[in-house]
């Protein structure tokens, strides 16, 4: 019995020193980005242009700094968003950052990523499947008009 409940012990511990280091490896600012087409109402004079907007979500349990938004063009050159507001940005967790351009010439060339960069140097892209939507809508919408 008393073997039974040493190695009993030492596999709860191992688990939980297993769980510890886990957890403490993915408690960090883990951020979504979502791009799509879309207007700005409300203004005056009004924009009835159609905008690149980023929305830019901090998912994770510890504040994140975003430092620009951007992409990567079909040939490899980075290129970013001129920022409406201040930058970099801190996001609390559950925070979120919208920016927009009326620059459409990135859609234009089929860009390779669009992202957020933190101020750690990770590059939250996003996702092939959305990309694809987005440059498929973006498509639509030139031939529509």
């Amino acid at each position: 019995m008393t073997t039974f409940l040493a190695v009993w012990g030492a596999v709860l511990s191992t688990i939980a020193v297993l769980w510890n280091i886990r957890r403490d490896l993915t408690d960090r600012g883990k951020l979504q980005v979502i791009c799509y087409l879309g207007t700005v109402v409300g203004e005056t004079p009004p924009d009835h242009r159609t905008h690149l907007v980023y929305n830019v979500t901090n998912c994770g349990r510890r504040a994140a700094v975003v430092t620009h938004v951007g992409g990567l063009n079909k040939k490899g050159l980075a290129f970013l968003i001129n920022a409406r507001g201040p930058m970099p940005r801190t996001l609390q967790p559950g925070e979120y950052l919208l920016e927009f351009t009326h620059d459409l010439s990135i859609l234009d060339e089929h860009p390779r990523a669009l992202w957020a960069v933190d101020s750690v140097g990770n590059h939250w892209k996003l996702s092939r499947k959305a990309l694809r939507q987005l440059l498929a809508s973006h498509r639509s919408s030139v031939t529509k008009t």
